[in-house]
């Protein structure tokens, strides 16, 4: 199905009213990208757990059994399993739709549609997957230390911040690289940086208490793994400062749509 191009300039309302009647292609698209990562593999739909299985292998190895990290007693393997649910879907979302609108050139030029259902298309498989690392994550902490229904609702308010504050970051980038292709080689030198700047496999009380609110303050994956941390493993609920953190990553997304949407005429022009 395809539609006549027009000059007539789109809002926030009636593009989210034309992305519903493309739904299919957005569905369509979700899938082809699932098929895309998964066929012709000889571990399929295994490389969801062995990828995540190895980091945390690796840095338990090191970190804990070497450097011996004081994680408060919450188990590390739990620790750093949680900060890598937190982190792969971070680095997940943000490396595949940064490529959501080159890697699609020849369909934006041939067909019209709203261009920012390739957005989600790429994060489609990265959602799954990272859904699927929590639910191991989950019945890891509840077999055990039980959790009550509300750690397990608290922790789920954390997936979602980091989700949007990807998804709009990535929203942004994949405009700026259609204009900068340089962006595609500094965001991926910048997250593996960025990992030894974010408590991943390591507690923030290691680092200089002066320091620690830099951290978990102007670094949203840090709150958001903080704050899943403390639901699941210490009782915590939602901080005013997550509240924040959360409302300036659905600000973002809003704000990184509107951006996407004056520029998405514009895009057939610079692929």
């Amino acid at each position: 199905m395809t539609s006549q191009i027009n000059n007539k300039p789109y809002n926030v309302f009636s593009y989210l009213k034309r992305l519903k009647k493309y739904r299919f292609l957005f569905i369509t698209l979700s899938r082809r990208e699932l098929k895309i990562k998964y066929t012709r593999t000889i571990l399929g739909v295994g490389w969801v757990f062995l990828q995540p299985l190895a980091s945390v292998i690796i840095y338990t190895l090191f970190f804990h059994n070497f450097i011996k990290l004081n994680t408060n007693q919450i188990p590390y393997i739990q620790f750093v399993f949680s900060g890598i649910v937190c982190w792969y879907t971070f680095t997940g979302i943000l490396s595949k739709v940064i490529h959501s609108l080159i890697e699609s050139g020849e369909l934006i030029n041939k067909v019209s549609f709203p261009r920012v259902i390739l957005v989600g298309a790429k994060a489609v498989p990265v959602l799954i997957e990272s859904s699927v690392l929590y639910l191991i994550l989950l019945g890891i902490v509840i077999f055990n230390n039980p959790v009550g229904i509300m750690g397990i609702i608290y922790s789920l308010f954390y997936l979602v911040q980091i989700t949007l504050f990807s998804l709009g970051l990535g929203i942004i980038f994949s405009i700026i690289a259609v204009r900068i292709r340089d962006i595609l080689h500094i965001v991926p030198f910048a997250i593996g940086f960025g990992i030894w700047l974010t408590p991943v496999f390591y507690p923030v009380s290691i680092v200089p208490q002066e320091y620690q609110h830099y951290i978990l303050y102007l670094n949203p994956v840090a709150n958001s793994i903080e704050g899943l941390r403390g639901c699941l493993f210490e009782g915590k609920s939602i901080g005013f400062d997550s509240l924040i953190v959360f409302v300036l990553s659905a600000f973002l997304v809003l704000t990184s749509l509107i951006f996407f949407i004056k520029f998405e005429r514009k895009i057939i022009e610079k692929i």
